[in-house]
């Protein structure tokens, strides 16, 4: 396994830990999802829709480097992959324009992850 595909797993699992514990409201909702969603039941459906996301993205990953048996053309992969680059620098612009520090600070990881995965997509 290439260590970029390391790094973006590594990434991916510390977001999941953070939707994890937003979703158990040990981190506050206010510092997700540009600090704008105010209904507790918007933020539950947000949260597991974030981590179904990133269990699927991860495993993707891991098809790519055969750590789990493929379900997907590589070809496939790699469109798959290209397509969350893309979703990864779109969230960088919102995680810029978000109310919350640490949101903007999560630009840097995003684009970082966004690189990734698009390095990931070419090979």
């Amino acid at each position: 396994m290439k260590i970029s595909d390391k790094i973006s797993l590594t990434i991916i699992l510390g977001y999941c830990v953070l939707h994890v514990l937003v979703l158990f409201q040990i981190i506050p909702h206010s510092l997700v999802w540009g600090g704008k969603i105010e209904s507790i039941k918007t933020i539950y459906y947000l949260e597991a829709l974030a981590l179904v996301i990133l269990v699927f993205l991860a495993s993707v990953i891991m098809m790519k480097n055969r750590m789990v048996k493929p379900v997907f053309y590589i070809e496939t992969i790699n469109r798959i992959l290209l397509l969350f680059a893309v979703f990864f620098m779109l969230n960088t612009v919102g995680n810029l324009l978000a109310e919350s520090i640490v949101e903007q600070c999560q630009a840097i990881i995003t684009l970082f992850l966004a690189i990734l995965l698009f390095k990931s997509s070419k090979t």
